[in-house]
């Protein structure tokens, strides 16, 4: 019988493959399986940007920090700041989260179709292509259809409407770098691709200015807005007279629509296949140390297990890796009553926390060396603190997630949440402190004068620093808990840039705004010492409402997951 049937299955297989699978019919199943996924999330991350920078737009003005006026509450400068430090890296993200929803779901079985994988990275790009699209009408529509009810007209559409047509083209590049990232990096780009295009963007603004432009490419993508939005690199309002407004738009729409195509053609060379199989040995211990890490390691032990031929003695599925007996293992077979603090101690990524401590030390150290005190102490307390504490606390979820449906059962999640924030606290604090110290060297801590407080700035930002961290890990380990991880690190990025646009302006500061930008509490705390009890009592009220809703949240996340 078997060799009658043999020849028919071959047959049938010779005719299916020769079946051409059109553009739009692999485009049509992308859409299918992008549904409920960031790729169209990221929308909603957008428009969350707009409103509010209409808000802070329209506060600057009735509040009266801002005097000089144009259209819509001066909207287009505010919006700099998603071309300065929001865009790229939301693209990069939502680039490397598509292939890393590809390798989770193992391509929802499309690997075996007969379809070239090239082709379906392309099928992918289409569509992450039409979400940058949507995410630019997200940006400018409400900005448009605020100014024409409040009677301030369509403006300056030429200018907005080229400004969208360009971050359509980055965010595009940015989504095709992320896949490209994805294949070299694996799981670790999910974290490492949005850090690295928040550096080019601030780089990019920072050196947009500069007469030798073209030759930085983190500058290209950051000229071209400068004359559109009518602002400076610092998205500072552009005089009259200024020299920007005649800066050619040709060239940077050339330059950024090459990196794209650069981006595009990498991300279809690599193919559509769960990665490269070059860098899987390299970067697999990686892996295991970021959010989903494990389970993309135990991903690609099962795909060895299943391609190498291997002989088992025991009878298992051919899937399951076999493991030797680690001291965890070895300890839950002993009887007796657990402590959760130790359990939590045993799985905290620590190497991962160590690495960043360091790297965070010594680009303070440079900072220390080459640039005065202050420099240092605002990366600090705009920076530094948020961007740790944000790591910690989502960092922390990675590594329960995978386990939490069994670990609530055997403990409460109110006492595994407590031991991993005391942990993790114990980690951060004292590292947080070192950096502190290492940025006040050499600087003036104290006064004599008895009109002044007894103690200078950064004294008070010392003071509220623990209760501002432990309020952003505990937001964004409830975030990532109640949601997902990325939606925990698109909140961090969007609060991070409030952060920087009102603590690092004495001007916002110094207005209720304050209270919008709780990212850069650290900060408001330097220069205005008055506020610093208001500041702990507000920090630690958050935190304690966001643990709250963590723990009220547990059941939840074991169905969810």
């Amino acid at each position: 019988m078997s060799s009658v049937v043999q020849p028919q299955t071959r047959m049938k297989a010779q005719r299916t493959a020769k079946v051409r699978v059109g553009l739009w019919d692999l485009v049509r199943a992308e859409l299918t399986r992008s549904r409920r996924t960031f790729t169209w999330g990221v929308i909603g991350a957008t428009l969350i940007f707009t409103v509010h920078t209409i808000i802070l737009a329209n506060a600057s003005i009735s509040s009266g920090v801002v005097t000089e006026l144009q259209w819509n509450g001066n909207a287009l400068a505010w919006m700099h700041m998603y071309a300065g430090g929001f865009a790229v890296p939301l693209g990069l993200l939502t680039g490397a989260m598509a292939q890393w929803r590809e390798q989770r779901w193992r391509q929802g079985g499309t690997a075996w179709r007969a379809v070239a994988p090239r082709r379906v990275a392309g099928a992918r790009l289409v569509v992450l292509s039409l979400s940058a699209l949507a995410c630019q009408v997200a940006l400018v529509a409400p900005v448009v259809g605020h100014a024409l009810i409040v009677g301030n007209g369509w403006g300056p559409w030429d200018r907005y409407l080229l400004f969208a047509t360009y971050m359509w083209i980055v965010v595009t590049g940015a989504c095709a770098w992320g896949m490209a990232a994805f294949h070299v990096l694996r799981v670790v780009s999910v974290g490492v691709a949005p850090v690295l295009g928040f550096v080019w963007s601030v780089a990019g603004v920072v050196q947009a200015e500069r007469s030798n432009w073209w030759m930085l490419p983190w500058a290209w993508t950051a000229r071209v807005p400068l004359p559109l939005l009518g602002v400076h690199g610092s998205s500072v309002l552009l005089e009259a007279d200024s020299p920007v407004w005649g800066y050619p738009l040709l060239p940077g729409f050339l330059l950024t629509i090459g990196l794209t195509l650069v981006g595009v053609g990498l991300a279809v060379l690599c193919g559509a296949s769960g990665g490269a199989g070059s860098s899987a040995s390299s970067v697999s211990r990686l892996s295991r140390l970021l959010p989903g890490g494990r389970d993309a390691a135990d991903d690609q032990s099962e795909t060895v297990s299943e391609q190498a031929p291997v002989e088992v003695t025991m009878s298992l599925p051919r899937g399951i890796p076999i493991r030797p007996a680690t001291p965890t293992t070895r300890m839950a077979r002993v009887p007796g009553p657990r402590s959760a603090v130790l359990a939590m101690a045993g799985v905290l990524p620590w190497i991962v926390w160590a690495v960043l401590a360091v790297l965070l030390l010594a680009f303070l150290g440079v900072l220390h060396t080459v640039y005065p005190p202050g420099y240092g102490q605002s990366f600090l307390e705009l920076m530094g603190v948020p961007v740790a504490a944000a790591l910690v606390g989502i960092t922390v979820w990675g590594r329960l997630q995978p386990a939490w449906r069994a670990l609530i059962t055997r403990r409460g999640a109110g006492a595994i949440l407590t031991s991993a924030a005391v942990l993790s606290g114990l980690f951060l604090i004292p590292v947080l402190g070192a950096s502190w110290g290492m940025t006040v060297l050499g600087d003036t801590l104290t006064r004599t004068d008895p009109t002044l407080p007894a103690v200078t700035g950064p004294v008070y930002g010392f003071m509220v620093m623990p209760a501002v961290a432990f309020m952003i890990a505990a937001v964004s380990l409830a975030v990532a808990l109640s949601t997902r991880i990325v939606v925990a690190i698109v909140l961090n990025i969007i609060l991070v840039i409030m952060g920087l646009l009102i603590g690092g302006n004495e001007v916002l500061a110094a207005t209720w705004l304050w209270r919008l930008a709780p990212w850069g509490w650290m900060s408001i705390a330097h220069q205005f010492p008055e506020r610093w009890l208001m500041i702990v009592v507000l920090s630690l009220l958050i935190g304690s409402v966001a643990m709250g809703t963590a723990a009220l949240g547990a059941r939840r996340a074991a169905i969810r997951d």
